[in-house]
C-alpha cells in the first residue's frame, strides 16, 4: 500500500509541475507559409536597340533582337544563360504573356551598378534567302522581303520580358515595331 501512495504522491507531483510549468514555456509560433517575393520590375531598364535579320542556311533565318538595359541599382547584376533565365512574348492584343516557343538569351549578362550593357537572343524562322542581282547590294524587293519577315514575326507582339528566376527579376523588353516600316540604310538591320 505504501509503494502505491508513493507511485500516486509522484504521479500528482508530475501532474502539478506539469502544469504550472508548461504554460510558462516559450510557444512556437505556428510555421509561416513560405511567400515567394515578388518580381522587381524596376530595377533593369531596358530600350530596343535593333533588329537584325541573319541568314542560318538558305532556307532559313535568324531575326536577332538587341536590347540597350539600364542597371538602375548600386549593385552589380550577373544573370547566367540557363534554365532559371525565361524570356516570353508579351501579346499586344491584352498584354498575356506566351511561351509559344523556347527563346534564349546569346550570352550571359553581367551589368555593373549604375551601368549599361547590350544583350541579344534570336528567334530562327524558315525564310528563302532572295538572291542579290549585284553582290554588295540589296534592291527594294529584298528590303521588302527583309521588312515581311520582320513584321510577321513581331505583329502581334508588344514585345518580349525577361525572367530571372534566382534574382526574382522581371526586365520588360519593349518593341518598337511600327519603327520598321520606315526605310533603313541597310535593309538586313532594323533600328
Amino acid at each position: 500500500m505504501r509503494t502505491i501512495l508513493t507511485l500516486a504522491a509522484f504521479a500528482l507531483l508530475v501532474a502539478l509541475l506539469g502544469y504550472t510549468i508548461v504554460p510558462r514555456l516559450p510557444q512556437t509560433a505556428p510555421a509561416a507559409a513560405t511567400q515567394t517575393p515578388a518580381w522587381n520590375p524596376t530595377a533593369i531598364q531596358s530600350k530596343l536597340a535593333s533588329v537584325e535579320v541573319r541568314e542560318i542556311d538558305p532556307a532559313h533565318a535568324a531575326l536577332v533582337f538587341s536590347y540597350d538595359l539600364e542597371n538602375t541599382t548600386d549593385a552589380d547584376y550577373q544573370l547566367p544563360k540557363g534554365p532559371s533565365t525565361i524570356i516570353m512574348t508579351r501579346l499586344k492584343a491584352d498584354g498575356t504573356l506566351s511561351s509559344g516557343e523556347p527563346i534564349e538569351l546569346n550570352n550571359s549578362i553581367f551589368l555593373p551598378a549604375r551601368n549599361r550593357t547590350r544583350i541579344s537572343f534570336q528567334i530562327n524562322r524558315l525564310f528563302r534567302w532572295p538572291t542579290e542581282l549585284v553582290p554588295g547590294r540589296m534592291g527594294p524587293l529584298t528590303q521588302d522581303k527583309y521588312r515581311s519577315l520582320v513584321s510577321q514575326e513581331v505583329g502581334n507582339l508588344s514585345g518580349f520580358v525577361l525572367f530571372d528566376q534566382a534574382a526574382h527579376y522581371q526586365i520588360e523588353l519593349p518593341g518598337r515595331w511600327q519603327e520598321l516600316q520606315a526605310p533603313s540604310a541597310n535593309p538586313a538591320v532594323v533600328n
